[in-house]
């Protein structure tokens, strides 16, 4: 069997180079940026472009003065030149540390001073302007690069993107440096301080590896199915809008791609996913569980307006899907009457539902960053699109399970069986990449109807759950169910935290498990379930311990809740804040004859409240007498990040919540 370059590089940017020099003219980075400037069209850049430019741009951080382990912030939105200056950090031997572009001077200020930034890269006016706001707070910093034009730049510090490359090009010695300096670069070199969101405390700087985040991939692609693809020269078009600045987006996005060969298409922003679905049409996307939860609300609420055939019609392919997703979720051979109802039910309802979406060629649906419902990943499934949850950290370069798109039960090596594993390829990969159902072609039928016989039970993956371990890991739970983990992806010990030592050894037991801070079990197959975070468990005032995100999940599946926080630690009973999802709420007031001055009038209104007291007694049936919510309040105003409320993976900051809405809380056990 032949090897990859993800199996043969050492280090990302020697991945990078590899791919480039076979991927040549083929396109690897589009967006609706033209040389810095955001523009209306979708603009094209190749492998070998965009390593020209990196050769550049690295040899004008060589010809600044940059050396090995110098560190250089990446300050940036996702757009090409994130990738290409993250290239050029790297190639340099330059340690990167990335920064979420959301955050604030005094957030910006600490990181810069907690690692000692040289560099700083940023990639619009904005953000520079920010850069000048902190520049005096931070000795270490010497220089600025912005990513987009400057006629003029404000400050001798400060330079664009377009004069950091004509350096690198002007200089007799940078080019031959950066040569030498990629050919070096091995494994155990540190690529990147990632700081965590900071939902418990100050950020702290991980410190991440070449290899840990190599391994990863090999982990990734190690299964039947991407063996396949990788083979076939197949790659997937990515949907990017996850901040690559995060571990999980850099991860299945963009490492992804760089190993597979892929193009990366760049949302305009997380706001224009939806109109940018449409124009892509990817064949893979990574997101975090909020995007599914609205994409399946809106269809629901198409279904409800439905009225007669069309919605009976909706409602029995639903049925059907959600049938045959339990008899593959099982492992189990679907009967031959339900394989012929599902393949009618995708010929007369899925595909439409996928295409109304943008994601008639979706393959590979990935979310992490959050729990997603067992409900919701089943739906997708019922679409025929592959729906991948898997877990991990930032510590663990993230990837500990994965709930892959894989032939996960053993099957023979024989003729007949790699013949079933080409075929899946061409129906589930080729033919529903290109936005064809597979179902609706006689060829395509023919081989669907033969691998539901044969080989999709094969194929298992649990909705509810987040994966088996991947290769090469160790996972097991503790006596009080934290989940622990030992791994060549999980962050060294001996280099753990940047500065941190104490916290280091905090972080890890005596026999050299991480300690993820997380709460789960294995169910009787091996695969992995989340109940909640350690430090989130409610614990009643009775004892009873009760764990807050299943249930604020149960509450946020209704399409008029946008957001909930469970509560109730030490205290006689669950309850909960509730964040109505405005627009749905102001047409249903409108319809109901509800007028209000504002937000504040529409929550206290007794008709809206008794609306919210049906959806909690429906969440209710469904909870031990323990979890019941005895009572909510309604809140006016949406958790966001500028509020505080929210990090930028979107995950609640439940000490802000609690401080900020504390007379509320203390009116709900009264």
């Amino acid at each position: 069997m032949s090897s990859y370059p993800y199996q043969t590089e050492e280090t990302l940017c020697g991945l990078f180079f590899a791919q480039a020099s076979i991927l040549k003219t083929r396109t690897f980075l589009r967006s609706r940026f033209r040389d810095g400037v955001l523009t209306d069209r979708w603009v094209d850049i190749s492998w070998s472009e965009a390593a020209d430019e990196v050769r550049l741009l690295g040899a004008g951080l060589i010809d600044l003065g940059i050396k090995k382990d110098d560190r250089i912030g990446l300050f940036a939105h996702n757009r090409p030149r994130w990738i290409l200056c993250d290239q050029a950090i790297l190639s340099v031997g330059a340690i990167e540390v990335p920064i979420y572009p959301t955050s604030t001077d005094d957030q910006l200020a600490y990181i810069l001073n907690d690692c000692g930034t040289r560099g700083l890269v940023v990639d619009d006016v904005l953000l520079m302007e920010q850069a000048i706001r902190v520049k005096d707070k931070v000795p270490s910093l010497e220089f600025v690069v912005c990513m987009s034009p400057l006629e003029t730049p404000p400050a001798d510090y400060i330079m664009d993107y377009d004069r950091l490359k004509k350096k690198g090009e002007a200089s007799e010695s940078a080019p031959a440096e950066f040569d030498k300096r990629l050919r070096a670069g091995v494994g155990e070199d540190i690529a990147f301080i990632i700081y965590t969101s900071g939902t418990t405390g100050p950020p702290k700087g991980v410190i991440l590896t070449h290899s840990n985040l190599m391994t990863c991939m090999q982990q990734i692609l190690d299964g039947k199915i991407s063996q396949k693809m990788l083979e076939r020269g197949l790659g997937f078009h990515h949907l990017v809008h996850l901040p690559l600045c995060h571990v999980y987006g850099r991860t299945n996005d963009y490492d992804t791609c760089l190993s597979m060969g892929g193009i990366m298409s760049f949302a305009e922003s997380i706001q224009t996913v939806q109109r940018d679905l449409l124009e892509i049409r990817p064949t893979m996307m990574s997101t975090i569980p909020r995007l599914y939860e609205k994409v399946y609300e809106a269809i629901n609420l198409t279904v409800d307006k439905m009225k007669g055939t069309k919605k009976k019609m909706f409602l029995w392919a639903l049925g059907v899907g959600n049938r045959a997703v339990d008899y593959l979720s099982r492992g189990e051979r679907m009967p031959i009457t339900l394989s012929a109802q599902y393949a009618l039910a995708s010929i007369l309802v899925y595909q439409k539902v996928k295409k109304a979406a943008g994601m008639d060629r979706l393959v590979l649906a990935a979310s992490g960053g959050g729990p997603l419902s067992k409900e919701i990943n089943i739906f997708f499934r019922s679409l025929n699109i592959q729906m991948s949850e898997g877990y991990g950290l930032t510590e663990t370069s993230p990837v500990l399970t994965w709930n892959a798109m894989d032939i996960t039960m053993p099957v023979p090596d024989t003729w007949f069986y790699r013949k079933l594993t080409d075929w899946l390829m061409d129906t589930m990969v080729v033919m529903q990449g290109k936005g064809k159902n597979p179902f609706a072609h006689p060829v395509g039928l023919f081989k669907m109807m033969v691998l539901s016989i044969f080989l999709l039970q094969k194929v298992v993956s649990k909705p509810g759950a987040v994966g088996q371990v991947m290769g090469r890991t160790e996972i097991k739970i503790a006596p009080d169910g934290e989940i622990l983990a030992k791994g060549p992806q999980v962050f060294d010990r001996d280099k753990g935290y940047y500065g941190k030592p104490d916290l280091t050894k905090e972080a890890f037991t005596e026999d050299g498990f991480f300690l993820t801070g997380d709460i789960g079990h294995f169910d009787d197959d091996g695969f992995l379930i989340i109940t909640d975070r350690k430090k989130e468990l409610l614990v009643t005032a009775g004892g009873k311990n009760v764990a807050p995100h299943p249930i604020e999940l149960s509450l946020t599946l209704d399409p008029y809740v946008e957001q909930a926080v469970a509560l109730g630690d030490s205290r006689k009973y669950i309850s909960a804040l509730i964040v109505p999802n405005f627009p749905l709420l102001e047409k249903w007031a409108e319809k109901h004859g509800i007028k209000y001055a504002d937000n504040k009038e529409l929550i206290e209104n007794p008709e809206v409240i008794k609306m919210y007291e049906g959806i909690v007694d429906k969440v209710n049936e469904k909870l031990a007498r323990y979890e019941q919510l005895k009572k909510f309040r309604l809140l006016p105003a949406e958790f966001t990040e500028d509020t505080g409320e929210l990090t930028p993976t979107l995950k609640i900051k439940r000490r802000i919540v609690y401080d900020k809405y504390g007379k509320e809380i203390e009116s709900l056990y009264k």
